[in-house]
């Protein structure tokens, strides 16, 4: 299910409802300015192993490959330009959502929201019996949203790589 409205010129995300922004499906034509937002966020991401955000900064050929192996990406533009994505796949569990990646432009808008929103759509639309996902430990703004949208911790915290303590969370469908 789309959301009702795209944000055009003169207008700002976080004047829309977030359930009125519009999430999209991006394809390969998008890998390249994909790659460029992650490479402007997530050098900022601090809160992240170094190591890891540099991991996180996927070129296009990344981007490509990973839509080539069964992931979808989705998100919103503003002004024409993408200004928040996160990438999903379904697999045996449900839909596996991650990489959530929002321009600092549009932190505090909804648009997070709005993803999460679309994420549960997704699944229902695809006969996913969940959605699940990795939070950081101690990453107030994630944890706040999984309170918000319904998901809980779905297992104990764990090391996703050396320093990086996650916690898998579920929202059943």
């Amino acid at each position: 299910m789309s959301r009702q409205h795209t944000p055009g010129k003169g207008h700002e995300m976080s004047d829309l409802p977030e359930e009125e922004i519009r999430i999209v499906e991006f394809g390969e034509e998008d890998a390249e300015e994909i790659s460029e937002l992650f490479r402007e966020v997530w050098p900022q991401a601090i809160e992240y192993p170094e190591s890891w955000r540099e991991k996180r900064m996927y070129n296009a050929e990344q981007v490509l490959e990973d839509m080539r192996n069964g992931y979808h990406y989705f998100g919103s533009r503003l002004e024409s330009r993408i200004v928040g994505l996160y990438k999903a796949k379904i697999t045996d569990k449900g839909l596996f959502g991650e990489h959530q990646t929002v321009r600092s432009i549009c932190q505090g808008t909804g648009l997070a929201s709005a993803m999460y929103m679309q994420f549960a759509d997704y699944g229902r639309a695809n006969g996913c019996k969940r959605n699940y996902c990795n939070i950081l430990v101690g990453q107030t703004t994630g944890e706040r949203l999984m309170k918000k949208f319904g998901f809980r911790p779905w297992g104990a915290p764990y090391e996703q790589m050396e320093g990086m303590l996650v916690q898998m969370y579920e929202r059943i469908l």
